[in-house]
Formats: C-alpha cells, structure tokens, sequence
C-alpha cells in the first residue's frame, strides 16, 4: 500500500462514527436508530449523568421546575419529580436488570430487557418521560405491564383520548388534574400505526399492541407520562354541578376552595362555568374546567362523575 493509500485509510477509519466503525452497528446504535426514527428527537430535552441515574433532565415549565429521571438501570423506575416533592414512576414489570446507556439525540437505551424486547427512555421538553418500548420480533410479548408509583391520595381516571389523567384532592376538597399518562402509541418499522390500547389494574398499567403476521418489526411503543403540569384540570361532583347549574358559579363555588390560577379565573368566567353546568346537568354529567395561565375552558365528563 502507498503511502498516500495509507493516509486516505486511516483518514476513513478516524471519521467513523464510534458505533459504526466496525462496519456494523452495535445493539445500542441500533436500538437507538429504531427509537428515535418512531418518536422523534425534537422534543427530547437535554439531560447529564447522576448518582443513581443514567440521565436525568430538569426543565422550566409553567408549573414550576420538573425533574425527570432515567434510571441507571432497567429494574428501576422512570421518574417525573415536581418542585414541591411529589412524582410519579413507571417502571416495565419483570424487566432483567440492564444498565441505561445514553446515545444519538438523549435517548437512554436498555437493550435486550426482555425477550426479543428492548427499552429506551426520553425525557421531554415539557417535563415528561417517553418510556419506548421496542418489539424486536414476533416472539416479544404483546402486553406490556407497568407498575405505576403514585403519591398518596393520587386518583387515576381515564380521558376522552385512550390516556388517563392523574389527579389529586387539594386543601378545599376539589379534585384536581396534576399529570397524565398520554394516549398509548405504536408504529411498525415502516412508521405506520399499530392499534395499541391501555388497560389499569390497579397501579398496573398494561399496554397491548395488536400485532399480526404481516407486521413489520422492529414495533416501537409509548407510554408518555408528564407530572406537576399547572395546565390542569379540575373537576367538580355532581352535586357541585347541580349547584353551580341552579345557584350560579359564584354563589355555588367559594374561589378560596380553588387553586391558582383557578381562584382567580372562575370569577372572570363565572357566565361561561354557569351555562356549562347546565348543560353538564342536563345530560347528566359533571363539570371540569381545564386552566392554565391564558387558558380556562369549561367541560364536561362522566367516567368518575358522582
């Protein structure tokens, strides 16, 4: 070989990328390619290594500062922690214990948790956690189960969409919407949809994917979880609906029992909660009201209404 030869060579070898300079990609490169082509990476938030973690992410939102962590090894669990202490967990349910490894946009890879199953974890730019599971095959399992760790006194109900809220009781007794388990979603290796849909047993949350003999595997699947999000929701009794439908929303409703903003919008609203009760009401519903800072928007719902 020429000299020149020679130095063409080695200028190849050293611009290789570390995953790929063998000529194929290792387990991680590779999971990671599968993950982040299904999800996405424009939303993946910056995280750093920690004691105990694999990655962890602190972000601003509206509610305040929420931490999301990446546990350093699969048998733990992901972690959305607010300001104020309170978090909530998942973790995939008879997962072999595999250490995170971090690669391509910030996604932590645990490859190979289970048969023919890898799992990968993102945090968000929101303040939540993507918690990627990756059927390789045919033989991975089409349910997947996860344990779900909620602060005490946490009430799980499901939503329009095919996700739950999870609320939680404030000082004055309303109920009110303080995270959510997204909608479930799926996609083949070609990006098309795979029909995906939850099940709660208790604080076991299963995730069934419908796969079939012409799926076309690699199969990538999301339980997204955000916490401490001040974009809630809170949501009234019926009897409460009742009052606010006869009485009027300021008659009915002290704003101290509120929480912020919510105090301060109900008032300013007051004509938009009132007809929204009645209309609650009258087909026997309950009212909610989704807030946030510029938003408030009256609803109605029935899984939970009492």
């Amino acid at each position: 070989m020429s000299a020149a030869s020679l130095v063409a060579a080695l200028a190849l070898v050293g611009s290789a990328s570390p995953a790929f300079a063998d000529g194929a990609p290792n387990d991680t490169a590779r999971a990671v390619s599968v993950v982040e082509k299904a999800s996405g990476t424009n939303d993946v938030a910056s995280s750093t290594a920690s004691a105990g973690a694999a990655a962890q992410a602190t972000t601003s939102t509206e509610a305040g500062r929420i931490t999301v962590t990446a546990p350093a090894s699969s048998a733990g669990q992901v972690k959305a922690a607010a300001a104020d202490g309170t978090s909530l967990g998942l973790q995939l349910e008879n997962a072999k214990s595999v250490a995170g490894v971090k690669a391509g946009a910030g996604t932590v890879v645990y490859s190979g948790v289970a048969r023919s199953t890898d799992l990968a974890v993102q945090p968000t730019v929101d303040g939540g956690a993507r918690t990627l599971v990756t059927l390789k095959d045919s033989a991975a399992s089409t349910d997947q189960r996860f344990a779900l760790n909620l602060p005490e006194g946490a009430l799980v109900l499901p939503d329009a969409d095919g996700g739950y809220h999870v609320s939680r009781t404030t000082a004055g007794g309303k109920s009110v919407m303080v995270g959510a388990i997204e909608a479930p979603w799926a996609k083949d290796a070609n990006g098309k949809p795979v029909a995906t849909s939850y099940k709660l047993e208790g604080n076991t949350l299963t995730q069934h994917i419908e796969t079939n003999k012409d799926t076309a595997f690699p199969v990538v699947a999301d339980p997204k979880i955000t916490w401490g999000n001040v974009t809630g929701t809170a949501y009234f009794t019926k009897s409460e609906t009742k009052n606010i439908a006869i009485y009027g929303a300021t008659a009915a409703i002290s704003t101290k029992f509120l929480p912020p903003p919510l105090n301060a919008l109900y008032s300013v609203n007051a004509a938009l909660v009132s007809a929204k009760a009645v209309e609650a009401r009258g087909d026997g519903y309950c009212l909610k009201i989704k807030f946030a800072a510029g938003i408030f928007i009256p609803g109605v719902y029935s899984n939970g209404c009492d």
